[in-house]
């Protein structure tokens, strides 16, 4: 670099003035050009919170405060209502739909196998010149090497045996056996807190903070905010599954995940309401440390110029619908807490838009003027309502998952919220008049229809957001032959075979270089369904081109309204006996002429007949005869 010569004629305590002087001023410029982004996500954070209102009793004054300065979305969801597929997502700005990693069983492949070529959000930033810190749970595990630099999680702290309850895996609490400032999460933002503080360049600094994800153990401070004499529960009514499918009351119950009977059990012994405390309790917790790192980036230069951007992975139920955790369609479970501050933004304002969680990276590259990634990303940016909440937005949003067995759609827009199931049931909500999603609007709604015409009221609504659903039931060609990953399809997760997965697989050798391969990993019986549309009834040649690594049998059955069918035990018709593909080369096998007794949607399911194995399944033909 050269210096002006008044810096070079300087006496040495002046030149040291002069150059500390334009340090400062290149600081203040480079922060200009790259403005820091405080990250900030908090796992499992459902709408309890004075912001959202989910909750009355819920404390969260730290949050309150950083809504004055931010736009919070208020209609905000996430693009799957788990870990593993909502944070896979938001990283790489790509749908579940998209890429299969659709439901947390998808871990068994790292969440990178799934987006293989994307650039994530900190890689693009660091390509970009700024320092990317990643502290904390971020990615669903692998973080490490999509950071310049990163720190994970401190364990777990013991619990007080005497308060430790445990009814499952996902219904653990108790006090924890450490103060405040030894719980992992104290020590994540205070590693936060020193980030922002020793460093002077722009920063991508992505802090999780896990509360309140299970276990719910925090210190006693915490339980003693939200005493159990005074707990109010979450707004429920004795017949609010009545209105629904049976395959909804299945996965309200989440029996896959639970076992049957979980939350009668729960109330039974009044375990529904410590959890509701045990999960308030880490909610006060998690907003402390909100409070924290923010005042940490207020406090220093990074804020002048940069953005927080804060968001939840999912939302959560505490006996709504008498569900428990994650994973389910209903706002509850799906919605989020987004809410993004900063230079130019409009400030403490609420937007009442149907957002995702999917439109913050396309937001992040229009708001600092980055180049696009390599991949197309899939969201929206947000950018215009940031800067006017009230503009004009009409765009639906989705949100695609699976759990016990179904694989299903949500599509929200700015008045209503419809689910489909991929066997074509549906429901839908106005959430305006009805936030809880007490009354399914297309009650009468047939399973064997997936237009919603059985209630004309509505099927001009649910013609619009069906229009952006990520499946549909293709039409057979001349030849007969369907894509296999073209078509609607789930694997077994009922009770005990929670495990199994599915994903897309580009394949040599497939009819489009594409095939649905399906790891059945959870023993006999594990399988894979196909749910195909039937046009007429009458006789139809089957085939199906497919790799086995061990023999599976083929069965059909019409769909129906009943939640047994998504269980790896109901009985079905057993057309043929499969065996173990000789080579890595697809097999076509005829299973010959079989009847279809009426049209409509039937469900064509691929069984393991051996504990473990890997099938890969290219296309099926099923052709009029």
């Amino acid at each position: 670099m050269i210096l002006p010569t008044c810096f070079t004629t300087a006496k040495p305590l002046r030149l040291f003035v002069l150059c500390l002087a334009a340090y400062s001023t290149l600081f203040q410029a480079a922060s200009a050009e790259r403005p820091s982004v405080l990250f900030l996500n908090i796992d499992d954070w459902n709408d309890w919170n004075s912001v959202l209102e989910g909750h009355p009793q819920a404390i969260t004054p730290n949050l309150e405060r950083f809504a004055a300065r931010s736009v919070t979305f208020t209609r905000a969801i996430c693009s799957s209502p788990v870990c593993f597929p909502s944070r896979t997502s938001l990283f790489s700005g790509l749908h579940p739909s998209r890429t299969g990693a659709k439901s947390n069983p998808n871990w068994g492949k790292p969440w990178r196998s799934y987006v293989l070529d994307a650039v994530t959000l900190p890689k693009h930033f660091s390509a970009q010149g700024w320092k990317s810190i990643g502290i904390g749970k971020n990615f669903h595990n692998a973080d490490k090497a999509e950071f310049d630099q990163y720190s994970g999680r401190d364990k777990e702290p013991e619990v007080i045996p005497s308060t430790a309850m445990r009814i499952s895996r996902n219904g653990r609490w108790g006090v924890a056996a450490v103060p405040t400032t030894q719980m992992p999460d104290y020590i994540s933002v205070s590693k936060g807190i020193e980030a922002l503080e020793s460093n002077r360049d722009s920063l991508f600094l992505s802090l999780g903070i896990f509360r309140p994800h299970v276990p719910w153990v925090v210190p006693q401070e915490y339980f003693d905010r939200h005493p159990l004499e005074n707990l109010v529960m979450p707004e429920r009514r004795a017949d609010d599954l009545d209105d629904l499918p049976e395959r909804f009351k299945l996965m309200a119950h989440n029996e896959g995940n639970f076992g049957p009977d979980y939350h009668r059990k729960a109330v039974a012994a009044g375990h529904d309401r410590s959890m509701v405390q045990a999960y308030l309790a880490c909610v006060s917790f998690a907003d402390e440390q909100v409070g924290r790192i923010l005042d940490a980036w207020y406090a220093s230069p990074h804020a002048e110029s940069g953005y927080v951007v804060l968001w939840s992975d999912h939302g959560y139920q505490l006996s709504e619908k008498e569900g428990w955790s994650k994973m389910k369609p209903w706002y509850d479970s799906s919605r989020v807490n987004f809410m993004i501050s900063g230079p130019g933004l409009a400030e403490g304002v609420f937007c009442d838009k149907a957002v995702s969680l999917l439109d913050l990276y396309p937001t992040l590259v229009e708001l600092l003027e980055l180049p696009a990634p390599p991949q197309t990303l899939d969201g929206n940016s947000l950018v215009p309502l940031l800067k006017n909440p009230q503009a004009v937005w009409d765009k639906p949003v989705l949100m695609s998952s699976e759990a016990d067995g179904i694989r299903y759609d949500v599509v929200m827009d700015n008045d209503y919220r419809m689910t489909r199931f991929a066997t074509g049931e549906t429901e839908l909500y106005k959430l305006d008049n009805d936030p809880h999603e007490f009354i399914n609007l297309l009650a009468l709604h047939s399973p064997q229809s997936d237009e919603g015409a059985s209630n004309p009221e509505y099927a001009e609504v649910i013609a619009k957001l069906s229009q952006h659903l990520s499946f549909k039931h293709p039409k057979m060609g001349k030849d007969g032959w369907l894509e296999a990953e073209e078509l609607p399809h789930q694997t077994s997760s009922d009770y005990g075979q929670r495990g199994n997965f599915h994903y897309p697989k580009d394949q040599a050798g497939a009819s489009q270089g594409k095939v649905v391969c399906a790891d059945l990993r959870m023993g006999e019986g594990s399988y894979l369904e196909f749910v195909v549309k039937i046009e007429q009834e009458g006789n139809y040649e089957l085939s199906v081109a497919l790799s086995a690594e061990g023999p599976c049998s083929l069965s059909k059955a019409a769909v129906v309204n009943d939640a047994k069918q998504a269980d790896s035990g109901y009985p079905m018709k057993k057309l043929m006996t499969i065996e173990k593909s000789k080579s890595a080369a697809f097999q076509t096998v005829s299973a010959g002429t079989i009847t279809f007794k009426q049209a409509g949607l039937h469900l064509l399911r691929f069984s393991s007949e051996v504990k473990k194995q890997l099938l890969q399944i290219d296309r099926i033909q099923i052709q009029k005869l």
